[in-house]
């Protein structure tokens, strides 16, 4: 099983993206309401418990816990165990007291759902985000063997990163690799060939593929990250045989002994990738700086490169790059409602399993605010009172 993690700023976004596939009537994206706790799929019923629930902690902005559980496609796994399994997970991740909806998705070859949770608890605390990624796959891993699921190699223990669902989409349709797998074969093959950082750098610069050492002014190496073809990546988003420190200890890389060989290729791959003179000028984004710059390739790259998309060449500081998917599952940006939802109450059509918790802890958050309903409005009434009684008091 694999798992998605992606912490976000609008609750209503991510949501409305579960919505419209809940409503869809292309039956083929349209997705189940597996579980809820909020007492209603209105959407002013919906925000009116996100606003009560998110004025307890009006300063927390990255409110909303969005993830993915992926089970492999060829595992039949029912509604009920499905659910099952969500529900321990987000015990697992410290969700015990929270709002929270599981839908499950029908769009793609695998079983898999999504949880969407507001890390806002009932009780007015907040759920850390703290080591998310790692502690959500260890939680998988865990699940894996509880219900005899699919076992998948551990983020730690996988050496190259499988590719994403742009990435498999974009084979399918065009028949090409992206340039990151492309990269991993090209990185992994310049490995294998090689017994130094020396002939690592040669056999990378032969196949096109220039490399950026992240290098201190003492010479001390922390990072590595590739380019080709203009796409330029860190080793991380290779994966894990490709990072600098796995790197290393595989060519036995030794500071004094390769620190000429370093500066050399950082000289040559800033030569190949120089950065514009107007580069960070004011009112540009990330975006526009990186379509400006022009990449100096050798011949035999040069056609290909032509219709590949620019990247960010390399300052002459220890700054690296890498790429950042495109995911509409996990876009949290659009809070816009979705178009033709029902008006009314969809509880004779979903499951709403814990209902009745969420209406009694809302009822407890409730009684604990005055008639105004508005918490922060209550807080700030009594600390002008305070403040009064103690000017009295002087």
């Amino acid at each position: 099983m694999i798992t998605k993690v992606s912490i976000g700023t609008s609750f209503m976004g991510a949501l409305n993206y579960n919505l419209q596939k809940l409503y869809s009537k292309d039956e083929s994206q349209k997705a189940e309401l597996l579980a809820t706790n909020f007492a209603s799929l209105k959407q002013q019923s919906i925000k009116n418990e996100l606003r009560l629930l998110q004025s307890l902690n009006p300063r927390l902005k990255r409110n909303t816990f969005h993830t993915s559980l992926n089970f492999g496609k060829d595992e039949v796994i029912s509604n009920d165990k499905m659910l099952t399994i969500a529900e321990e997970y987000i015990k697992k991740m410290g969700f015990d007291n929270n709002a929270y909806f599981i839908f499950r998705h029908h769009d793609t070859g695998h079983p898999h759902c999504h949880i969407l949770v507001l890390r806002n608890r009932f009780d007015g605390t907040v759920v850390s985000d703290s080591r998310n990624y790692q502690r959500s796959d260890q939680i998988a891993r865990e699940l894996e063997i509880k219900y005899n699921l699919e076992q998948v190699k551990s983020s730690q223990e996988s050496k190259v990163k499988s590719p994403d669902k742009d990435e498999i989409e974009m084979a399918l349709r065009t028949g090409k690799a992206s340039q990151r797998i492309v990269l991993q074969e090209l990185v992994g093959a310049a490995l294998k060939k090689s017994n130094n950082i020396p002939s690592f750098i040669g056999h990378l610069e032969k196949s096109g593929v220039y490399v950026l050492f992240n290098q201190a002014s003492t010479g001390r190496v922390s990072g590595i990250s590739y380019c080709y073809g203009g796409f330029v990546a860190k080793g991380q988003a290779l994966g894990n045989q490709f990072k600098w420190g796995q790197v290393s200890k595989t060519l036995h890389y030794e500071q004094a002994k390769d620190l000429q060989s370093i500066d050399e290729a950082n000289h040559r791959t800033r030569a190949a990738y120089p950065k514009g003179e107007n580069d960070y000028s004011a009112g540009k984004s990330t975006v526009d700086r990186m379509s400006n710059r022009t990449a100096k390739l050798p011949e035999s790259n040069l056609e290909e490169s032509k219709n590949s998309s620019r990247s960010n060449p390399f300052e002459s500081s220890n700054h690296s790059f890498e790429t950042r998917s495109t995911n509409k599952e996990t876009d949290f940006g659009n809070d816009r409602e979705p178009e033709n939802l029902p008006s009314s109450d969809q509880g004779s059509t979903n499951s709403f399993f814990h209902a009745p918790s969420a209406i009694a802890s809302l009822g407890d958050l409730l009684a604990a605010a005055s008639t105004t309903g508005n918490v922060n409005d209550d807080s700030k009434r009594k600390k002008k009172k305070e403040d009064k009684n103690i000017g009295i008091g002087r």
